[in-house]
């Protein structure tokens, strides 16, 4: 087709990447915006589904092309609202607008006609606004709701979510919200990943699931993120990237989009960055090679776009179920038991007691929907004290707390405290750090002595719930410094991970019962003989 002026301003006005190279785009002083050896980019704008999440290694322009869509969704009106543009922190939001956005307009004249307002939280272009806000959220009163000014009072037809996995989770639904007068309803989430099952490895789970697969002179194709190590060979003392079919010389520009899932509603696409034009193959095969632990699962989030996570950091069902007893759940106790209490949709309760130090048994395990069933566990269990989530108050906790007939505390997670947990008796709250006490309960059936009930199916429930929680670590978004976190993974249902919490702050605040008394301990030593033949 005859490039006329007409055809190249429909281009220009369809395709940002036809945009900048038409208009030759300069992203900072003398460095313009090449698409050479990165086609991949051209399946990653103006994508065809309304929500489109992308998990990414590094060097391979997902970041830049992603800010230059939101200028060019404003330079030709496509929106009627604003375009939001979240990073993890305030911070991190004026920093990209400062030193990413506005170069774009200091040596663009044409670009920089259209602009009539520029600070580092907001630019107004042809009469459309990119606003960058923070995901960082502020407490409502001394409710354990979340809420932010800057996006509260925003209507917006996209939003864009860059380094999800590093957000506040309610600010991301938060956001979502800011939709809902919108006709677009626009979503654009990328992201190097962190663990499996969390934030952008579980929306690419969830979507089409887009991989760039390459053809090889054999006729067939490879992935190379999905075939690394396989995919890298050495020949003639230089790296390249191979088919792990035929073992040819593969190249990325005989690639294409190739989607796992097509029928999914939302559009997710996993860049690894052994296919950046930037990749240093020796270099990258040379860390892979040297590397361990943590260096390793480094390498294959920042560079292959993989979500890993050390083998310490969660539980597995295997721990979970390696616990059983040979005895089944039990509807009422002898002795005095303790109890904790996880409020969702409905209460995930944990019954048990502590029978020495580091010694604990759980006796029964289960899921409620009014206080009434609780109270005749409690009663049936002979509990002696309760630890229960402190929010949200959604079946009458403070009531239930002050006719329960045994100690009941409502437990406050404090993000920041390095305290022991504290029991105010007056106001009936224990304030425990989230961290230590997550480390705690994965401490416990990984070096303690713990057993639950033996194999049923709520056992089953307990332990896929409890290896849905995972220790991360990931450098803080203000300071670059590694923060570690307990995080929810893959479809979120940790209740009973959390009820158990509750339960070793119930069952660590009162005395023991006395010791593994012969038949349990008998019971326990059969168990573990069964186990380990």
């Amino acid at each position: 087709m005859e490039e006329t002026k007409e055809t190249i301003e429909k281009l220009k006005q369809a395709d940002v990447l036809s945009w900048c190279r038409y208009n030759n785009l300069l992203l900072k002083d003398g460095v313009p915006f090449e698409l050479s050896g990165m086609p991949y980019l051209m399946g990653l704008v103006n994508c065809d589904k309304r929500v489109v999440s992308v998990k990414k290694g590094s060097q391979v322009c997902i970041t830049t092309s992603k800010f230059l869509e939101t200028v060019h969704a404003c330079y030709y009106r496509v929106y009627n609202q604003n375009i939001i543009y979240m990073l993890p922190t305030v911070r991190q939001a004026e920093l990209l607008s400062k030193v990413s956005f506005d170069p774009i307009f200091n040596y663009n004249g044409w670009l920089r006609k259209k602009l009539s307002v520029n600070n580092a939280s907001l630019k107004t272009i042809n009469g459309r606004s990119i606003v960058f806000v923070g995901a960082q959220s502020q407490k409502v009163g001394d409710s354990t709701a979340k809420d932010s000014v800057n996006l509260r009072s925003i209507a917006a037809d996209a939003v864009y979510r860059d380094e999800i996995d590093l957000m506040d989770e309610d600010m991301v639904e938060l956001s979502k919200q800011r939709l809902n007068r919108s006709k677009f309803r626009i979503e654009c989430n990328f992201g190097s990943p962190t663990v499996p099952g969390y934030g952008i490895d579980m929306l690419y789970e969830e979507g089409d699931r887009r991989r760039w697969m390459i053809r090889c002179s054999c006729g067939k194709y490879t992935s190379l993120a999905e075939e690394f190590p396989r995919s890298i060979i050495k020949t003639g003392g230089r790296w390249h990237r191979s088919c792990v079919h035929c073992h040819n010389e593969i190249f990325v520009k005989d690639g294409e989009w190739v989607a796992e899932n097509p029928e999914s509603r939302t559009a997710s696409v996993w860049v690894d960055g052994l296919i950046s034009p930037l990749a240093d193959l020796e270099e990258y095969m040379i860390r892979y090679e040297k590397s361990d632990g943590r260096a390793l699962s480094e390498f294959e989030r920042s560079i292959l776009g993989r979500a890993v996570i050390e083998a310490s950091c969660q539980l597995s069902e295997k721990d979970v179920l390696s616990k059983c007893r040979l005895d089944g759940l039990r509807s009422f106790s002898d002795g005095t038991t303790c109890m904790g209490i996880d409020v969702g949709e409905k209460m995930h309760y944990v019954v048990g007691h502590r029978d020495s130090k580091n010694t604990f048994e759980i006796l029964s395990m289960g899921t409620a929907t009014d206080f009434g069933l609780i109270h005749d566990i409690a009663r049936k269990m002979k509990v002696k004290m309760t630890v229960i989530d402190k929010g949200p108050d959604i079946f009458g906790v403070k009531e239930y707390q002050k006719n329960a007939g045994h100690r009941v505390f409502r437990c406050l997670y404090n993000e920041h405290s390095l305290l022991k947990p504290t029991y105010d008796t007056k106001t009936g709250l224990v304030k425990a750090n989230r961290n230590e006490v997550c480390d705690m309960v994965h401490d416990t059936f990984i070096n303690g002595m713990i057993t639950i009930p033996r194999k049923s199916a709520e056992t089953s429930e307990y332990a896929v719930q409890m290896t849905k929680t995972a220790k991360d670590t990931s450098p803080h978004p203000d300071t670059g410094i590694p923060r570690t976190r307990w995080i929810k993974v893959g479809n979120k249902q940790d209740h009973y991970f959390h009820a158990t919490g509750y339960f070793l702050l119930a069952a660590n605040r009162v005395s023991p019962t006395g010791g593994i008394n012969r038949n349990r301990r008998l019971s326990y030593a059969i168990n573990n003989y069964e186990r380990t033949r």
